[in-house]
């Protein structure tokens, strides 16, 4: 029997002259730890449909800032976009959703999901005028509503940030589960296991990132034996 796989999609990073295709080793390790098997996607393949089919359920990663295009604005304030970063975006976040598999977006992740299903974003939380406190690059959550996932987490807990754009439309069939102040933190789909956090769980590990990787990849495991 074939194990469970998670597509992750990768991110570019220009050194030099070098164009590099990469994904932290990070988002890696949560998986290992479950027992859940990982491929990194290719940009460009003329076999990327029969990867995305073969794999149980995908994450989409932090990264840069996506073309404004996608929602129906003008660049004022959007870096490093790539286009073949936010075309395989846009291609296994339509793929998950047609085929019902799970999906993880963290961070630029969210904001991929919240754009490629219909959404928009604040190009800039501060030229937004979005109250937005960080100390050290941490501050507080706190739930927004009641909802079956949130059941396990602490009406406040503390998260890591790093970014300076946030979710402004979220997509229809979407909830917000978790805010600061006026930013969105994470989002959900009303029926599909479709999850999305601003904030970086493999990167500041606590009782809430264990809660979140536990359920993904049981998600994909779900989705893995019910279609054998």
């Amino acid at each position: 029997m074939k194990t469970t796989l998670i597509g992750i999609v990768p991110r570019t990073e220009f050194v030099g002259s070098n164009y590099k295709v990469q994904v932290n080793y990070n988002y890696i390790t949560p998986f290992i730890e479950r027992g859940v098997s990982t491929i990194i996607l290719p940009l460009k393949d003329a076999n990327l449909q029969q990867l995305l089919y073969e794999c149980d359920a995908f994450l989409i990663p932090g990264g840069d800032d996506i073309d404004p295009k996608y929602y129906n604005e003008e660049n004022t304030d959007s870096k490093g976009i790539d286009a073949s970063v936010d075309e395989l975006d846009e291609k296994v976040i339509k793929h998950a959703l047609k085929y019902k598999k799970p999906l993880l977006g963290i961070c630029r992740g969210l904001q991929s999901i919240t754009v490629f299903l219909g959404g928009s974003l604040h190009q800039d939380i501060k030229k937004a005028g979005l109250q937005h406190d960080e100390y050290e690059h941490t501050h507080l959550v706190h739930n927004e509503m009641t909802h079956e996932f949130c059941k396990n987490f602490k009406d406040n807990f503390v998260i890591n940030s790093y970014h300076h754009q946030a979710a402004n439309k979220i997509p229809e069939d979407f909830v917000v589960l978790f805010k600061h102040h006026e930013i969105i933190e994470a989002i959900m789909h009303k029926e599909l296991p479709i999850l999305a956090l601003q904030w970086h769980p493999e990167r500041l590990f606590t009782e809430e990132s264990n809660i979140i990787f536990d359920y993904f990849c049981l998600e994909a495991k779900k989705y893995h034996n019910e279609k054998q």
